[in-house]
């Protein structure tokens, strides 16, 4: 009985199979040395067997010499006799005669065949290619950016010191030297609006994407097929560039997650110097953290739901701090009101925002402090099923 394989809601795409295709291209290289190949084991079968022929022997000893001297004969690196003194005169002709023809068939066809193909063959960048998609594959968590450009290389150089993974898709190129140079792990030449592509690039085991192109409408193709392939926004993020905030907001309906227009963010990040005088490297200090670009602090967000067993309890209570070495730095309230710098007297409550400061190996433990809090009602909910 047949399984009914149901197909996936956007179609049934196949991934493109970038390892495949360099796999291909080293098998046919190889392919190109057959014929050399070919002519050296016809060569030697046909020296031992004829020695074995010529002189009525078949016994171990002997078969192993007549293979020695077949191959010292067209290796040309040296030269014994690998028979006894019985028929001399015809095992020596046969021995000429098999030089000359073996020597400019096995030898020089054979050498020039060979060094030809791997001279010519590119084999070392294909090996190169393999092994980096090999690699690809593996990949889980990543991050898949869209467009070599200005701002992407201002976000991989932060996600590559923070030792966040990702894959670079780059339609142009003519870029892929400059991307090799600037030391990205991860990239394809293609396009990034196509549904193989994406999932060649292991769309459905990474965490977002993030698309910065400079005209709009490739932003949009972008985004539109990678939530077709990804449709919750809680578990897979899209961010996108923008250069209207008109065209923001459509990329927003159509599923990003968040949009950046480059020219209200600058300006946001200019006014942050003004309006903090008199001290630009208070300004300059929040600003890194909030754009990532220190790598000893960072800042998260945690938000109190249902199903955490921490509702109604005190901050000095849960002891949070004190597990994690992260610090609760405000709490935004479900009706949008903040509580900045809270005491351990404060309560938490249903629908709150916890803004949690440290260190990012304690915000990592911070993290698993309330997965445990949240994880211990699912299993007493199943417990109770």
């Amino acid at each position: 009985m047949k399984e009914n394989r149901k197909s996936k809601h956007y179609g049934n795409v196949k991934p493109k199979n970038y390892r495949a295709i360099y796999e291909e291209k080293f098998y046919n290289i190889l392919f190109l040395l057959r014929y050399p190949l070919m002519t050296v084991i016809f060569f030697t079968t046909l020296g031992v067997l004829m020695l074995m022929i010529i002189n009525n022997r078949s016994d171990g000893q002997s078969v192993l010499n007549y293979f020695f001297h077949t191959v010292i004969t067209f290796s040309t690196v040296g030269y014994t006799e690998g028979y006894g003194t019985e028929n001399l005169n015809i095992n020596r002709f046969f021995s000429t005669l098999f030089i000359m023809i073996s020597i400019p068939l096995v030898y020089i066809y054979g050498l020039v065949t060979t060094v030809n193909v791997f001279l010519n063959s590119n084999i070392r960048e294909i090996f190169r290619y393999w092994r980096m998609y090999k690699a690809m594959d593996e990949l889980k968590g990543h991050y898949i950016i869209c467009r070599f450009n200005g701002i992407t290389r201002e976000l991989m150089k932060n996600l590559k010191k923070r030792g966040i993974k990702y894959v670079l898709i780059e339609p142009d190129p003519k870029l892929e030297e400059e991307i090799k140079n600037f030391g990205v792990d991860f990239y394809v030449i293609d396009e990034p609006h196509k549904r193989s592509v994406l999932l060649g690039v292991g769309i459905e085991r990474a965490k977002g994407v993030i698309s910065a192109f400079e005209e709009n409408t490739q932003d949009l193709s972008v985004i539109v097929t990678a939530r077709l392939i990804r449709p919750d926004r809680d578990k897979f993020s899209i961010f996108a560039t923008a250069t209207t905030e008109g065209a923001a907001e459509k990329m927003k309906l159509l599923g990003a997650n968040e949009v950046i227009v480059p020219d209200v963010a600058v300006g946001r990040r200019m006014s942050s110097f003004v309006l903090h005088p008199p001290s630009p490297t208070l300004s300059g200090f929040l600003e890194k953290i909030a754009y990532g670009e220190r790598t000893d602090i960072d800042i998260i967000e945690v938000k109190i739901d249902q199903q955490t067993d921490i509702i109604g309890k005190k901050l000095k209570d849960i002891k949070m701090r004190q597990e994690t070495g992260a610090t609760v730095v405000a709490i935004i309230r479900a009706n949008g009101k903040m509580k900045i710098a809270p005491s351990g007297e404060t309560e938490i409550k249903l629908g709150d925002s916890l803004i949690i400061l440290g260190h990012p190996k304690a915000l990592r433990r911070a993290e698993e402090f309330f997965k445990d809090h949240h994880k211990e009602i699912i299993e007493e909910g199943e417990k109770v099923s």
